[in-house]
C-alpha cells in the first residue's frame, strides 16, 4: 500500500508540473480557461491515544476544477472534490467585476466569516478547532465585496442548505443566513500589515443542525468531542467574530475570537459556545510573509521559503439542560460543559508554487464537565501537497 501511494505521489508531482501550464485562451484574449486542482499525500501517527491507532499513509481531498475569465469583467469557477470515498462540489460560482473596487459573486462559495476561505493558503494542516466548529462552510448565495488598500467590506445572503441537499429538497424550506465582515488596514504595505476585522452572521435554521469536533483529517473523521443539538430543535443561530493580523517582514501573528449562540425550541436550554486561537510564524528562510488583500487573509510563503509555526486553540461548549414530560412527570437531563484545547507546532517548506511539505505536532486535551473526565492526545501529521 505504501509503495502504491508513493508511486501515486510521484505521478501527481509530475502531473502538476505539466498541468500547471494548462491555460486556454481565445485569439482575441477575451476568454481564458485555466485547469486547477490539488491532492494531498498524508501521514498520521498517534504518539499517545486511547485506541493506539497508527493511521499511516493516505491520499485524500483530491480536487479538480477550472477557472474562467471572460469579457474582462466576468469570472467563474467550478471545482469537484473526491474525499472519504465520495464526490462533491466545492466552489461553483460566477463573479462580476463592477469596477476596480467592487464585485459581485453568486453561487456556491464561502461566506464572509472565519478563515476557511484560505483553502490552499492555510498555514497549518488542519483548521483551528474553533474555526472548524463555529464557522460555516460554503453555501449557495450572493455576496457583494468592496476592497481598497485600507478597507474591505463583504456582505451577502445565502441558503442554509448544502449543494447535495438542494438537489433533492423537493420544495422544503432550506433556511437562510445573512453575513457581513468589515476589515480595517491602517498598515498595508509590501512587508508590513496591520489588519483588524469584525464579522457577524445570522442563520435561520430550517433543517437539522448539529455541532461537533472531529479528529484531524489525517486520522479520518471520528468524533473526539461529541456534542450534538437534538434533532430539528435549533430555531436560529447568531455568530460573531473579531480578528487581528500583524505582519512585519518575516514575522506573522494572527488571532481570532469566535462565538455562537443557538436559540432552541421550548424545553431545551439555548446552546452557547465560544472559542479562539492565536498563531504565529517566522520564516527561517525567506524575506517576508505574504498577505492577500483581496481575501483579507494571510497567505502561504513564497517558494524556497522555510517557515516555523505555533498555534494555541480552544473551544468550549457550555452546559445545556433539557426537560421532557413523561406520564405527567418532568424529567431533566444535562449535557455537561465540554471543551478542547490544542497546542500545535509546525514546519512548512515550499519547494515551488505547485509543491509544499508540512509537518505538525499537536497536543490536544479534551475535557468533559468540571474536570470529571478528560483525555490527552499527542499526534504527528505530515502532508505533501501538490497543487496547480
Amino acid at each position: 500500500m505504501k509503495k502504491t501511494l508513493l508511486s501515486l505521489a510521484a505521478f501527481a508531482f509530475a502531473a502538476t508540473s505539466a498541468m500547471a501550464q494548462v491555460v486556454v485562451k481565445t485569439n482575441s484574449g477575451d476568454l481564458s480557461l485555466r485547469l486547477i486542482g490539488r491532492t494531498n499525500l498524508d501521514y498520521g501517527r498517534y504518539i499517545t491515544h486511547s485506541d493506539g491507532h497508527d493511521y499511516g499513509f493516505k491520499m485524500n481531498d483530491t480536487r479538480l476544477g477550472v477557472v474562467a475569465n471572460f469579457d474582462e469583467k466576468w469570472s467563474a469557477k467550478a471545482e469537484i472534490c473526491y474525499a472519504n470515498k465520495a464526490i462533491s462540489f466545492r466552489d461553483l460560482w460566477i463573479g462580476f467585476k463592477i469596477n476596480d473596487k467592487m464585485s459581485l459573486t453568486g453561487g456556491n462559495h464561502f461566506q464572509p466569516f472565519g478563515a476557511k476561505i484560505l483553502g490552499l493558503g492555510y498555514k497549518f494542516i488542519e483548521d483551528a478547532q474553533a474555526d472548524y466548529a463555529i464557522c460555516p462552510s460554503r453555501k449557495i448565495g450572493i455576496s457583494y465585496d468592496y476592497t481598497t488598500n485600507p478597507f474591505k467590506a463583504t456582505a451577502g445572503i445565502y441558503s442554509d442548505a448544502n449543494t447535495d441537499v438542494l438537489g433533492g429538497a423537493n420544495g422544503i424550506n432550506q433556511g437562510y443566513s445573512v453575513a457581513a465582515k468589515l476589515i480595517g488596514r491602517p498598515i498595508c504595505g509590501d512587508s508590513s500589515v496591520l489588519h483588524i476585522g469584525v464579522a457577524g452572521m445570522y442563520t435561520d435554521v430550517a433543517n437539522d443542525y448539529t455541532y461537533g469536533i472531529n479528529q484531524p483529517e489525517t486520522f479520518n473523521s471520528r468524533s473526539i468531542l461529541k456534542y450534538a443539538s437534538p434533532v430539528a430543535s435549533t430555531i436560529n443561530i447568531n455568530r460573531g467574530e473579531a480578528e487581528l493580523i500583524y505582519i512585519i517582514k518575516r514575522f506573522y501573528f494572527e488571532t481570532h475570537y469566535l462565538t455562537a449562540f443557538s436559540n432552541m425550541v421550548d424545553g431545551l436550554e439555548n446552546i452557547k459556545m465560544n472559542g479562539g486561537y492565536a498563531q504565529a510564524s517566522f520564516l527561517l528562510i525567506g524575506d517576508k510573509q505574504n498577505y492577500n488583500k483581496k481575501t483579507g487573509l494571510a497567505a502561504n510563503a513564497s517558494p524556497k521559503n522555510l517557515e516555523v509555526l505555533a498555534r494555541i486553540d480552544r473551544l468550549k461548549f457550555d452546559e445545556q439542560k433539557s426537560t421532557t414530560t413523561v406520564d405527567n412527570e418532568t424529567i431533566e437531563s444535562v449535557v455537561p460543559e465540554q471543551s478542547v484545547t490544542d497546542f500545535t507546532l509546525g514546519l512548512n517548506y515550499f519547494f515551488n508554487k505547485n509543491l509544499n511539505a508540512r509537518l505538525n505536532y499537536t497536543v490536544s486535551k479534551v475535557e468533559m464537565g468540571d474536570g470529571d473526565a478528560e483525555s490527552t492526545q499527542n499526534a504527528i501529521q505530515a502532508r505533501l501537497q501538490f497543487s496547480f
